[in-house]
Formats: C-alpha cells, sequence, structure tokens
C-alpha cells in the first residue's frame, strides 16, 4: 500500500477534536501528505433548514446559515491552533448527512487516507444515535482510521 499523500479529517467540533487533528498532524507530516479537514453539518430533520431566524436589530438568516456560519467559527479556531505546527491544513465546513458527506468529499478531493475519531458509544445510544465512523468504514474507497476520543470531562 503506498502512502498517504492526502490526507481527510472529519471532525465533530467535540472535545476530542483538537486531540484528533493534532494525531493526523503527526501522521500525516513524515509523508508530507496534504491535510483537509472537514465538518459535516447535517439539517435537523424535524425543521426546515431553510428556516428564518431573527432577533430585533438582526438581519435575519436562514437556520443552515447561522449554524454553518457558528460552525465555520468553531472550526476555524481549531485549525488556527493546529496551523502552529507549520503545516498548511485546508479546512471548511459541508452541508449533508455526516456519514455520506464524509464519503462523497474523499471520493471527490481523491484522499487516500481517512482519519476520523470515534466515541465508542454502545447500547441504546449507538442505536439512536448511529455510527457515523462505521459508516464510514464500511463504505470508504481508502483506508480509515479511527481514534477513540476520550471525553476530557472524564
Amino acid at each position: 500500500m503506498p502512502a498517504p499523500s492526502r490526507v481527510l479529517v472529519p471532525v465533530d467540533l467535540s472535545e476530542g477534536s483538537r486531540g484528533l487533528i493534532d494525531y493526523a498532524i503527526q501522521l500525516a507530516t513524515p509523508f508530507n501528505a496534504e491535510i483537509e479537514i472537514i465538518h459535516a453539518w447535517e439539517p435537523p430533520q424535524y425543521v426546515a433548514p431553510d428556516l428564518l431566524v431573527a432577533a430585533p436589530g438582526w438581519n435575519s438568516q436562514s437556520l443552515e446559515q447561522v449554524a454553518v456560519d457558528a460552525a465555520t467559527k468553531e472550526l476555524n479556531q481549531l485549525v488556527e491552533a493546529a496551523q502552529r505546527s507549520g503545516r498548511p491544513i485546508k479546512h471548511r465546513v459541508v452541508v449533508g448527512e455526516a456519514a455520506a458527506t464524509v464519503l462523497r468529499v474523499a471520493e471527490e478531493g481523491k484522499h487516500d487516507l481517512i482519519i476520523m475519531g470515534t466515541h465508542g458509544r454502545r447500547g441504546l445510544p449507538r442505536l439512536l444515535l448511529g455510527s457515523v465512523a462505521q459508516k464510514i468504514v464500511a463504505r470508504a474507497h481508502c483506508p480509515v482510521l479511527t481514534v477513540h476520543l476520550y471525553d476530557a470531562a472524564k
């Protein structure tokens, strides 16, 4: 198997995302691999993403735009801290169901490795929330490295 040259790092913006990004940088650096970090924002199924959000003295925006702007701000902060390593890192927020979006971005971007976190949920939480990592591992066109994200509060 050839060394990775394009690494995709999907993050959920949880506590463990910073550690996952640092890990991906450490892993990609010896190969001089490009790193792209994405966050997939999934519109809620019970609310229309084009629902307008407004407050007095504020221009109304769609729910999707407010959520994407907030996620972009968080992602920018994560990447800004990680770029102190000197490695150029591409990053963006994409809209869509998490697993399908990550798979689409990986194929379109010709990534040859996906490094992603997993929370290791079991039982009812896994049944209700599903496992994005499991879906990606099962369907990805390239190798997927999953890293267990530990909760800093534990």
